[in-house]
């Protein structure tokens, strides 16, 4: 799949809603080995201030998270391609690892190459990793795996969550994120899905409300750290934020906790490196 343009976010969401395909991957089968590209990637300015904006970030500059989302188009469209055999709606992004060799220019031209190959069976349910390389000329800036679950029903009792003791933080930081924020950044990040656009459409998956962008929680943490230049950041993704909500990142070290407003419920965990 070569893309020289960015495809219709639109379109690619009614192919997904209108996709008929399993939940899981069939006993026996596994994912074909799938590749995309996307050329030519360039900044946009405008673009680039609003995503700065809606995620807190301060510094004038390219957030290490800013690449995933110009790569959205690119992913959409190979998660809903005829080739991946799973619903794309009902995956949840479990987790997302980043690397940055160094702070990316504004002026950055260069291309997207993403590849996905199999499925890990879990006791949570099918795990599928996507590869993702932001390439300029020969040079590899900024990379990134983003690991997706398509969750099985549990069967028999609920197991009790066992909460463990987190060390007292060195820092804290405190911020809101708030109602209508899913549709914001929806919209910056050509991310639709119908659990972040609205309470309504929330309900219809089994939410009471709208839920935060996993990777908006993310870039919003990174923005506190103003985490820059060569680093890596690796991220779990853990409870879902519901909007409206405030929010607490707590860093101990080099480890990051984002917590709702009373600190009992973890929507996040994290680790960071600078080179």
């Amino acid at each position: 799949m070569k893309l020289t343009s960015q495809p219709s976010l639109g379109g690619l969401y009614v192919r997904a809603l209108l996709a008929r395909k399993p939940k899981y991957v069939p006993e026996g089968r596994s994912v074909p080995r799938l590749e995309g590209s996307l050329a030519p990637v360039r900044i946009d300015p405008g673009h680039l201030a609003q995503y700065r904006a809606v995620t807190g970030w301060r510094r004038d500059e390219v957030p290490l998270t800013y690449p995933h989302v110009l790569a959205s188009g690119l992913h959409l469209s190979m998660l809903t391609s005829p080739d991946f055999p799973v619903k794309l709606l009902g995956l949840v992004h479990l987790s997302n690892r980043i690397e940055q060799r160094a702070s990316l220019p504004t002026s950055l031209e260069g291309s997207f190459v993403a590849t996905l190959e199999g499925h890990r069976e879990t006791e949570r349910g099918q795990e599928f990793e996507l590869h993702t390389e932001l390439r300029v000329g020969a040079d590899v800036p900024w990379r990134e795996v983003s690991t997706f679950l398509a969750r099985k029903q549990r069967q028999g009792p609920k197991t009790a969550v066992v909460r463990e003791p987190r060390p007292a933080p060195e820092r804290t930081f405190e911020f809101d994120a708030p109602a209508g924020l899913g549709r914001r950044y929806g919209r910056l990040a050509g991310d639709l899905n119908p659990i972040h656009v609205s309470d309504l459409t929330a309900k219809l998956f089994g939410f009471p409300r709208a839920i935060a962008h996993g990777m908006w929680s993310l870039a919003r943490c990174a923005a506190e750290l103003e985490l820059s230049g060569a680093c890596t950041l690796d991220a779990q993704f853990k409870l879902p934020v519901l909007l409206p909500a405030h929010l607490v990142l707590e860093r101990t070290g080099s480890s990051l906790t984002l917590l709702d407003a009373q600190r009992e419920k973890p929507h996040l965990a994290a680790t960071f490196h600078r080179a």
